[in-house]
């Protein structure tokens, strides 16, 4: 095994390896965050997005290409973060290279590797160096050039490894916020610990995380529902469809005809094609209907049925939110990322159809952004992140969207969120227009937010030390102080409160009631030509988000 050839099941076992790895390093590579407040989450995300690739793959035999077509597939639906969703195109770009092939050679899986990097360098607007995209060019283009006659696929996994560790320790130099906060790009590290796990299983050695455990379920707890209980959620069905000559006309067949009929018959549909299969998740009172639908077409590979009153009543379980697909269609719709109980709910006043809690669930995938847009049920959709990384997966949700036309508002924060909602106003029924308002408004507002270094740090000219208060503003921190009051006090006039009209303070979980009061005293005195609005946002890291205008 893996001397000069990878089969599909070679392929799933490395995965399995990698998301194993990266699994046992998330803690540590989370910690590798730019900013010294615990909100470091790109461990977690690369962890999701590996794990959606090895749930696509299932456990039968298959070619290198299918296996890697279907991984892929997942990994772009599961892809979370700005660096799970770059990990998903590199696979992505693989998955292109050794389409129709059996076994991949080392020749196949270096030119695959390198065509990847390509593929994910060309899906972003504005690629970064320093980052992930870097770790995984250099290695590849290393890796890539040492391929001999000699080289076996572990020869070349070692290669890959030991130039992107090397690319890895130089990404601050390349990358100024990174040296200034005296670490690595912790997308690069995951990629790395994914290459490691790799290398683990091809050398035999034993994994220290059962990564199966990412692609299986736990058994059901039954007990939930019981003789008394009535069915309210419905059932959660997933299936991968071969479509079959027998059946149908695999040249005429629409995805888009498909996706519509399986509206008719439940909500919460995400469907797609890729060659002659078909993936499809719904929520259905009656899976039996759409089974039978479906296999008018073909023959399934993978499926299963899942009680939704079970899934909603464990909470362990309930790492996803569910939605009801509004049954009229209208001509707009707004799907809003938040955090915090109170932000989610002020989204909702000013008009939010769906809000996502980011600090109840992490960072949305892409195939939940999908779900939560096909829930509003709209012909066109606004969608608002919540932050830089969830953008990224927000324009990938809105690029494979094929039922309403989906415009991504460019809001880096929940401040932007909320003042973009403000202005939200659909009577003029000019989609671009509506788009525009809203953008506007966020360019006449400023916003940031306070929290708590957790460890000591230098940037931007700002020495912070473990347990300060910092202000940060447009990825920068703007100031450092020892109580979170002064450092809210400190962001509004960095933000210009002294001269805007309006304030608006978005209160923390952790902002008890004396602190509150205090910021709302010295906002007055500070800046006493300013209106002051207040709001329990609830939020978990920040313990002020503050909005001047």
């Amino acid at each position: 095994m893996y001397e000069r050839n990878l089969s599909g099941n070679e392929f799933r076992a490395l995965l399995a390896g990698g998301l194993g790895m990266l699994k046992n390093n998330a803690e540590e590579i989370n910690g590798l965050n730019v900013f010294p407040i615990p909100d470091g989450d790109t461990g977690d995300n690369m962890v999701s997005t590996l794990a959606g690739g090895l749930r696509a793959l299932g456990s039968g035999e298959e070619s290198f290409g299918l296996a890697a077509e279907r991984a892929a597939e997942g990994m772009l639906l599961g892809a979370r973060g700005n660096s799970g969703v770059i990990l998903s195109q590199m696979f992505s770009g693989i998955a292109k290279s050794v389409r129709g092939k059996t076994y991949a050679d080392v020749s196949d899986i270096a030119r695959a590797f390198k065509e990847g990097t390509s593929f994910a360098y060309s899906s972003l607007t504005t690629p970064v160096e320093g980052t992930i995209l870097t770790v995984m060019r250099l290695a590849g283009e290393y890796a890539a050039a040492r391929v001999s006659a000699e080289s076996t696929v572990e020869s070349y996994f070692a290669d890959y490894e030991r130039e992107a560790q090397r690319a890895l320790e130089g990404t601050p130099e390349l990358l100024r916020v990174l040296k200034e906060a005296g670490t690595v790009d912790s997308g690069g590290a995951g990629l790395v610990a994914i290459i490691r796990g790799f290398l683990s299983v091809m050398r035999g050695g034993a994994q220290t995380y059962d990564a199966s455990a990412e692609v299986q379920h736990s058994a059901p707890d039954i007990s939930l529902f019981t003789s008394e209980s009535e069915l309210t959620f419905g059932y959660c069905t997933e299936f991968l469809l071969r479509l079959t000559h027998k059946k149908t006309d695999l040249s005429t067949f629409s995805i888009d005809e498909f996706r519509s009929r399986l509206s008719e018959l439940g909500e919460s549909v995400v469907a797609f094609r890729q060659d002659s299969i078909v993936k499809v998740h719904i929520h259905v009172t009656e899976p039996w209907r759409v089974l039978r639908y479906a296999q008018s077409f073909g023959e399934f590979l993978t499926l299963k049925v899942e009680n939704m009153n079970i899934q909603h009543s464990e909470a362990e379980r309930k790492s996803e939110p569910s939605f009801r697909r509004r049954g009229v269609r209208r001509p707009y719709g707004v799907v809003a990322v938040g955090c915090g109980e109170g932000m989610c709910a002020a989204y909702k006043e000013l008009g939010a159809d769906v809000v996502i809690d980011g600090d109840k669930y992490g960072n949305p995938s892409v195939e939940l952004l999908l779900r939560a847009i096909d829930a509003v049920n709209a012909e066109c959709v606004y969608l608002l992140p919540d932050n830089s990384n969830v953008i990224i997966a927000a324009e990938g949700a809105a690029s494979m969207c094929r039922g309403s036309k989906v415009m991504v508002l460019p809001t880096h924060n929940c401040g932007e969120g909320y003042i973009a909602l403000s202005a939200l106003d659909c009577v003029s029924g000019d989609d671009e227009a509506i788009f525009a308002a809203m953008t506007e408004e966020i360019s006449h507002s400023a916003s940031g937010a306070v929290a708590r270094a957790v460890r000591n740090a230098g940037m931007n000219g700002v020495n912070v030390s473990e347990n300060d208060y910092i202000a940060i503003s447009d990825k920068k921190i703007m100031l450092s102080a020892k109580t979170k009051v002064e450092a809210a006090e400190g962001l509004a006039r960095g933000l210009g409160a002294e001269e805007c009209d309006f304030i608006i303070v978005f209160y923390g979980a952790d902002a008890d009631a004396g602190e509150r009061a205090e910021c709302k005293k010295r906002f007055a005195e500070s800046f006493p030509s300013a209106e002051y609005y207040e709001i329990d946002g609830g939020q978990k890291t920040y313990d002020f988000i503050i909005v001047v205008q």
